[in-house]
């Protein structure tokens, strides 16, 4: 992928579009969030039935009865997956779900009011905008975007339309973060000056088979969104972790989920500048994006944030660590502890009790229902797309990159 893809919008996906392609919904009425009652059901539309769609559909499973809610259909552009997510549906609600390869046409069922969108990174924003221009409420999985241009356009879409959005990264409605969050907020730590990330694997969880992957039973075009015209090719359709077409690599990947914490518990959400550095060391399987990296932002209220991420060798370290003057919090242990503060540190430890925990889509349906922010709206999957694509990008032109948060354009220092 030319590096210049992450700037501006091709002309492949601007045919795409004026040809009549998946995205081209904007002749749709919108329709902006009403006021739904506990006695109206909730139909749920999911758009991608892999791994995280098939989570996602145990998910509103669980909790289909509290909130009165129910997927009626589902959206996979390879048949095995559709076929296997739509006889799952009947079999749990005796009822056939609308079932389709191509989004659009899901976005367009009446009895849809809302989606869950768990496809490869390259689609999520692109599928959320089109989903906002339908009306529907959606959830998101990380991260919302590989591409600069995508989120943007789907953070304007969403404005527009004033639909409900939740954005996959969990970790906002668990308890131990939340509390987390308002106990760095409170300043116990003092002035912070940096904080740590990190999310290391050995095992090669992207090393899916594909041979069993036909081309007949793959609507291709579709999945590339029109962000390029490659030929078919099992092997992109199933590992498409590996290359920059599909996603923006471990930070994206990965490191969205804990540099998500990080913003959060700074209440400072887009990046000055970053640069990152990484490489193919372990991993020599055509892959093109690293599988070892190290990324490193600073931001407007004066602190560094790293991000490290090994495929090689996953010795354990502290997803989050926080240093203050007063001392230093790490989330292995949800304390702040004396070590490492300066004169004015705390005199013994603080632990941080946990809040209560939420169900992550439990609360997107209740927010569509009662009309409140969800604990991930759009702005924070906004915010760690531009930090991971930045990151990615730093890596591969080797230097570093500044945000402008007026223009909303990502340029070279």
């Amino acid at each position: 992928m030319h590096p210049e893809r992450f700037f501006s919008q091709t002309e492949t996906r601007r045919g795409f579009l004026a040809k009549g392609g998946a995205l081209a919904v904007g002749s749709w009425a919108l329709s902006s969030g009403r006021a739904w009652g506990a006695s109206e059901r909730l139909g749920i539309g999911i758009i991608g039935c892999g791994g995280r769609g098939t989570y996602q559909m145990g998910e509103i499973e669980k909790i289909a009865e509290s909130h009165n809610a129910e997927v009626v259909a589902v959206c996979d552009v390879w048949k095995p997956n559709r076929e296997k997510a739509a006889a799952r549906i009947k079999e749990k609600t005796g009822r056939e779900p609308f079932a389709c390869a191509r989004f659009a046409e899901l976005l367009a069922r009446k009895e849809v009011d809302a989606v869950v969108i768990t496809t490869p990174d390259h689609a999520h924003s692109p599928i959320l905008a089109a989903s906002a221009r339908a009306g529907k409420h959606a959830f998101c999985e990380k991260p919302m975007a590989h591409r600069l241009v995508d989120a943007i356009e789907a953070v304007d879409a969403v404005k527009a339309a004033g639909v409900v959005v939740q954005i996959g990264t969990q970790r906002r409605s668990d308890g131990k973060f939340k509390a987390g969050a308002k106990f760095v907020q409170s300043g116990a730590l003092g002035t912070i000056s940096e904080i740590d990330t990190s999310w290391h694997d050995a095992n090669p969880r992207w090393a899916r088979p594909y041979e069993d992957v036909r081309k007949e039973d793959v609507d291709w075009e579709q999945y590339l969104m029109g962000q390029s015209d490659r030929p078919f090719d099992q092997r992109r359709y199933r590992c498409w972790h590996l290359f920059r077409d599909y996603t923006s690599g471990l930070p994206g990947l990965l490191g969205s989920h804990l540099t998500d914490i990080a913003v959060w518990f700074m209440d400072d959400l887009l990046p000055l500048s970053g640069t990152a550095l990484g490489g193919i060391y372990v991993w020599k399987d055509g892959r093109e994006h690293c599988d070892t990296i190290e990324c490193l932002w600073d931001f407007p209220k004066g602190f560094l944030l790293r991000y490290s991420n090994r495929l090689g060798n996953n010795h354990k370290t502290p997803e989050v660590v926080v240093y203050g003057t007063k001392g230093t919090f790490d989330t292995a242990l949800w304390k702040l502890v004396p070590d490492g503060g300066g004169k004015d540190k705390v005199a013994e430890e603080i632990t941080v009790a946990p809040e209560a925990d939420e169900n992550h889509m439990g609360n997107f349906l209740d927010s569509i229902r009662n009309g409140k922010p969800t604990n991930a709206p759009i702005e924070v999957g906004y915010a760690h797309a531009v930090a991971s694509i930045l990151a990615s990008e730093a890596q591969l032109k080797r230097c570093q990159l500044v945000y402008d948060a007026e223009k909303r354009e990502i340029r070279e220092a």
